[in-house]
């Protein structure tokens, strides 16, 4: 019997077990994420056979070449399983071609080895039905099994993942870490053995995968209660939920937050600005303080931020409440205007857009003789100069203005002289 085939497409290759294997690919192909949709996707990189083992779910393509060319799709079966199929023979489709009929000839145990490796074994068993050919395996679809999550996430309890999700894509699936819990002090148990701790924080300020590991069938992750914790509130763009208020002096959407962060054995103040996510531009670094016992301890966080080792950076205490006040942003116009007072600061603009803010220049001011005031310096207007914080634009009044103070000047003098002359005349 003549078992050369044509290679065919692997949406129609293993028709003897198409009803089991066909639509689980498929269906399995379609699987979008919780709370996604569209086809699912989060490979890393490409999966490296080397690395990748095989258990009951995973669906994979087998593909001889050689004298003999033809390929299946098949999945590993419960037991851990390939099943092993020959051509016997072929069926007219009516179409007026041929379909390739199979027969499972023995199911091969791959169970817990990679791909490399069970390659290597079912070349061995090939070898046995044909001779001087090439078997290569690949990765359809890979399984979903189970996770257990326990412990401060906001749906513990039983988890579907795949073998490229991390403890984060888990813990996301499960809701995410509630407010009292721990993200830096995550055990993984892995057969009932303490296998990792991850440290998602660490993860996502350095991305450093090593604290964040991959996940297996069966494994148990539980996130605890912290241990310590401080509070960070006021203009921190905040990780652990904000709010979007409008400030009083800019009339601006601004950020606020206020949340409660695990505190680590040793951290300062700038490690927890950190996982607060940062200072918001509207910061008052200077007026930042920390509430310990009923007393308040002011810190300078612009010095801080700018060298970490810096004196001020004290270690944190449990129960500190660290906060980070707004700045109180004003400019103030003055002089020949028509709405002179303090306007709220807007990064960017000019001393003439101020004046625009203020109502423009009355009739009287002379422009070319403004001048912004800063701390002990003078600036001139007519240069217009970009604004900052607390700058002081006063625009004087002109004493004559050109030739409508000389023209008002002599009708005056016209005038008296009239009245004068017509005195004369009627003496």
């Amino acid at each position: 019997m003549d078992h050369t085939h044509k290679r065919i497409f692997p949406t129609i290759a293993g028709i003897a077990i198409a009803g089991l294997i066909v639509p689980f690919f498929i269906n399995a192909q379609n699987a979008a994420e919780p709370g996604e949709t569209g086809t699912w996707s989060g490979l890393e990189k490409p999966i490296v056979s080397e690395e990748y083992i095989l258990m009951p779910g995973d669906s994979i393509l087998v593909t001889i070449t050689g004298p003999t060319n033809y390929s299946y799709i098949t999945g590993i079966t419960f037991e851990g399983k390939v099943l092993i199929q020959v051509p016997v023979s072929s069926m007219p489709t009516p179409q007026g071609t041929f379909m390739p009929q199979y027969d499972v000839v023995r199911a091969v145990p791959v169970y817990s080895l990679t791909l490399k490796d069970a390659k290597d074994s079912l070349r061995i068993v090939f070898s046995r039905y044909f001779r001087n050919i090439a078997v290569d395996i690949t990765l359809l679809n890979m399984r979903q099994f189970t996770v257990f999550v326990a412990g401060e996430v906001v749906y513990p309890g039983i988890t579907s993942a795949r073998p490229v999700d991390r403890v984060s894509t888990v813990i996301r699936r499960a809701g995410g870490v509630t407010t009292l819990g721990s993200r830096s002090t995550i055990e993984v148990l892995r057969d009932g053995i303490l296998f990792q701790t991850a440290d998602l924080e660490l993860f996502e300020r350095t991305g450093n995968t090593n604290v964040n590991p991959f996940i297996q069938d069966g494994d148990v992750i539980l996130v605890s209660r912290m241990e310590h914790s401080v509070i960070v509130k006021g203009a921190v763009f905040g990780k652990r939920g904000y709010e979007l208020r409008v400030a009083q002096l800019t009339a601006a959407r601004e950020r606020t937050s206020e949340g409660l962060y695990e505190l680590l054995p040793g951290e300062r103040i700038s490690d927890l600005i950190t996982k607060a996510g940062g200072t918001t531009p509207w910061a008052d670094l200077v007026a930042a303080y920390i509430e310990r016992d009923e007393h308040q301890i002011a810190i300078n966080l612009m010095e801080i931020i700018a060298d970490e080792d810096n004196e001020g950076n004290i270690k944190m205490l449990d129960g500190d409440v660290l906060v980070v006040p707004s700045v109180n942003a004003i400019v103030y116009v003055q002089g020949q205007v028509a709405a002179p007072g303090a306007y709220p600061f807007q990064p960017n603009l000019k001393a003439m857009d101020y004046i625009g803010l203020a109502g423009g220049p009355l009739a009287e001011a002379h422009l070319n003789g403004a001048y912004v005031i800063r701390e002990k310096e003078r600036i001139a207007v007519k240069k217009d100069p970009v604004i900052i914080e607390g700058d002081r634009i006063y625009v004087p009044r002109l004493i004559f203005k050109f030739w409508q103070d000389y023209v008002a000047i002599g009708a005056v003098v016209a005038s008296l002289l009239i009245s004068y002359l017509t005195l004369q005349t009627t003496r």
